[in-house]
């Protein structure tokens, strides 16, 4: 487990049930947020067709998650920003986690993230 794995996982139970509506967990939270981290990292380092659009609309479901979780009384970018930090960590020792998450959870997270 990593630090802000840990960090999660010591958060009083009154912060824990306000990530439920939108990622059902504070888990799943830190899954999605790693995939956002690893689909940014990917989408700048592959560049693919409209890559400067997919960019922006990740970065800006980003955005939304940092303040999300800000309103939940948290430091949002910073929360973000370790969970990033740890993808890199893995990213940079060929490191592949075991995601826990469909595809389609994914996707569902991310549009519950966007309408908020």
């Amino acid at each position: 487990m990593t630090k802000i794995q840990e960090t999660l996982a010591a958060l009083p139970e009154e912060k824990k049930v306000l990530f439920a509506p939108v990622f059902g967990n504070v888990d799943k939270f830190y899954t999605a947020v790693y995939l956002i981290a690893r689909n940014e990292h990917v989408t700048d380092q592959e560049k693919p067709d409209r890559y400067e659009d997919r960019l922006q609309v990740i970065r800006r479901i980003r955005s939304k998650v940092e303040k999300l979780v800000d309103s939940f009384g948290l430091e949002g970018s910073e929360i973000v920003a370790d969970i990033a930090s740890d993808y890199f960590e893995d990213y940079v020792n060929y490191k592949e986690p075991d995601i826990q998450m469909t595809n389609d959870e994914f996707i569902g997270i991310i549009q519950k993230v966007s309408q908020v």
